[in-house]
């Protein structure tokens, strides 16, 4: 289980990083965080985050016809969510890399 404090400085990254090859609504953001080990990400998580990547200018959310119900928002990454993601990932590679160092001196 990934500790939710953790997770908080990550999560924006996280679910830009998913939104950026494709066209996605939230029930599908949240399948994909589940597939990949993010067990406790919820509606009740995932949609305010959406939300605050929008006022942010990040994401664009518009609703869609569905082929299954009713309307859905689908989100799509702006130029200004490519340009924070860019630094998402140098930043996680250098927090990543400095995590590394520490604990492998920690097993020696």
């Amino acid at each position: 289980m990934i500790d939710t404090q953790m997770l908080k400085g990550l999560i924006d990254g996280i679910i830009l990083h998913i939104i950026k090859n494709k066209e996605t609504y939230g029930y599908e953001i949240i399948e994909e965080l589940k597939l990949n080990g993010f067990y406790n990400m919820t509606e009740g998580t995932v949609y305010p985050i959406l939300t605050r990547l929008i006022k942010k200018g990040l994401i664009l959310g518009i609703f869609k016809e569905s082929t299954k119900g009713p309307k859905r928002k689908y989100y799509y990454i702006t130029d200004k969510g490519r340009d924070y993601l860019k630094g998402f990932y140098k930043s996680y590679e250098s927090l990543k890399a400095a995590m590394d160092n520490v604990l492998e001196k920690g097993n020696k």
